[in-house]
């Protein structure tokens, strides 16, 4: 709708910042609006009669009721927004997560008034360390050169200050972490697992408390539900006492000390063979190898003393193992009988009674 006056200069003008300012949201076509009476406003003006003009009381009163009811207008608009908000969150549901085992990638750190909210990453053997941070625009704003650290979880701890040691403005930051074991720098992948102790709000957003760390709800890859171990129990102790076959096996890690049988692997023919071991952040600790005199065609066993390629004993865990030759990709396959369960990292594991091999659910290829 459009207003406009003729021959009144004050009219025009305030027909022309009204008409600047009004917006899609609040025009309506069926109901009565602050433009409508606006319009009614400025054609009660225009015809006015001149020898009566309208007494200055009346117009004071009708302004004010042209404020309230533009007032009205925009807290209804703003109480939409925040219904709309209220629903964005229910969606999320982030209070359902208190309690639950959770795993997620975390790569940035938030700086709200001064504060830093802690960086986190994983070694899985002793490494020196460097942490970059970049801004918005991907521009490196800080390097921390942490030195030589330990395998294990480790928090980053930044003052939020940039190279030349000013306070940089709050917001999000990112970070990428490089670790040396001995064969050059590698950026490490940055994950976190644990229970969600709490929620915590940053620079007006939601995050998941993890292991003292905040976890972006969107990051989440996996959620486990402690309540859904009830219900699945009877199921996975079904798998006692059968013969399954997986193409997978886990290694687990006990005490620094290997659990089971060595490596095993079948080649084809006899041939050199190399085998890599890697974490569950599938970063490479180790490398291996068997000479061809050694080897035999058929089955093969390797032995792993649970070290790193640096020499330091690797963290306990789970890892696992591939088998490179001339010829392609060995395999790894067992297939033994189920002599227990096992829970590692909020998931179940099923331990097999001569290897000591673990078998995750979902790689189960037969059952016997």
């Amino acid at each position: 709708m459009s207003v406009s006056s003729t021959g009144n200069t004050s009219l025009d003008a305030l027909s022309s910042s009204y008409k600047s300012t009004i917006t899609e949201k609040n025009q309506r076509d069926d109901d009565l609006g602050k433009d409508d009476f606006l319009t009614m406003l400025v054609a009660q003006l225009q015809n006015q009669d001149p020898l009566n003009p309208m007494d200055g009381t009346d117009f004071s009163a009708q302004l004010a009721q042209f404020s309230q009811l533009e007032q009205l207008m925009n807290l209804n608009g703003s109480m939409e927004d925040l219904a709309k908000s209220f629903s964005n969150d229910s969606e999320k549901d982030l209070m359902s997560y208190l309690g639950k085992q959770v795993a997620g990638n975390v790569d940035s750190m938030q700086v709200e008034k001064g504060g830093v909210s802690g960086g986190f990453y994983n070694l899985s053997v002793n490494s020196d360390v460097i942490v970059k941070i970049v801004d918005g625009s991907g521009e490196t704003i800080k390097t921390l050169y942490q030195g030589k650290k330990a395998s294990g979880v480790q928090l980053i701890k930044w003052d939020g200050t940039n190279e030349d040691g000013k306070a940089v403005d709050d917001g999000t930051y990112k970070y990428s972490v490089l670790a040396n074991s001995g064969k050059g720098y590698e950026e490490l992948p940055t994950n976190v697992t644990g229970t969600v102790d709490g929620i915590a709000y940053s620079n007006g957003n939601p995050y998941l408390v993890v292991q003292g760390v905040l976890l972006d709800p969107d990051s989440l890859t996996s959620v486990y539900n402690a309540d859904d171990a009830s219900k699945d129990a009877e199921s996975i102790l079904g798998y006692l006492g059968k013969t399954i076959s997986s193409n997978k096996p886990i290694l687990s890690v006990k005490e620094g000390v290997l659990s089971g049988e060595d490596l095993s692997f079948t080649l084809g023919k006899q041939e050199a063979a190399t085998i890599k071991i890697y974490d569950v952040w599938d970063n490479l600790v180790q490398t291996l190898t068997l000479d061809e005199a050694k080897a035999e065609t058929g089955k093969n066993s390797i032995f792993w003393n649970a070290t790193g390629s640096n020499g330091y004993a690797v963290e306990d865990g789970l890892y696992y193992y591939t088998v490179q030759t001339a010829s392609g990709t060995a395999k790894t396959s067992v297939s033994e009988e189920v002599s227990g369960i096992q829970y590692a990292n909020g998931s179940k594991y099923l331990q097999l009674k001569e290897t000591g091999r673990l078998v995750g659910l979902s790689s189960i290829t037969a059952i016997n």
